[in-house]
């Protein structure tokens, strides 16, 4: 919870830290996060595996702020994703082949519509962490570098209120090598440098 808290303080922060002309746009967003596979080696008997995330539904927080330059937006995405990792062959942890896991990213970076408005077909960039937190007790939580770079569409439906679209890309950093899904000492390692997945989301963004 106090993770939680921190984030959350963050989003309320930005916006009283820029300029009082500054449009911002603060959004809710739902939508379905798509692929999340990593290959695994098990320290104590040399096997390989594959995990998988499970297809999930997300949902979150976009907080964007307008640059003095036309077609350009700060932006500060908060998204998470409920979802459950499997390995193909071999154990996870001790007892399980699965594990329940709560997926978070925190990500700050900049939206660009080409047409110099802000509104119609934009592009995103935005990088950070995420954070990988296995539901069992007693697993430790992960935090990993990751950037997500996407696209979409913003319909304006009165002066205070945008419809986006989103479809983005996000990417998280696995030091090939490193540990996952500890608790004490640790067997399963990762064999990849990282992992994708596709996130398409919908939200009503309401201007001040």
């Amino acid at each position: 919870m106090g993770y939680l808290r921190f984030l959350c303080g963050v989003i309320i922060a930005l916006p009283l830290s820029l300029p009082a002309a500054a449009d911002t746009e603060l959004m809710p967003f739902a939508g379905f996060r798509m692929g999340g596979e990593f290959d695994t080696s098990d320290r104590s008997d040399d096997s390989e595996g594959q995990v998988d995330l499970k297809d999930t539904e997300s949902y979150g927080i976009v907080l964007n702020v307008d640059l003095a330059e036309p077609g350009k937006q700060l932006e500060l995405y908060l998204g998470r994703q409920d979802t459950t990792a499997e390995l193909s062959d071999g154990l996870l942890t001790p007892a399980r082949d699965r594990v329940d896991v709560t997926i978070t990213q925190l990500q700050f970076g900049g939206l660009y519509f080409p047409g110099g408005q802000m509104t119609g077909g934009f592009v995103s960039g935005v990088a950070g962490v995420t954070r990988l937190d296995p539901k069992p007790s007693g697993l430790d939580a992960d935090h990993r570098a990751s950037l997500s770079i996407g696209g979409g569409y913003k319909f304006a439906v009165n002066e205070h209120l945008r419809l986006r679209l989103d479809l983005r890309g996000i990417y998280t950093v696995l030091d090939s090598g490193g540990s996952v899904f500890c608790s004490g000492g640790c067997d399963i390692r990762f064999e990849s440098n990282g992992y994708f997945q596709v996130e398409a989301a919908a939200g009503l963004a309401v201007r001040f």
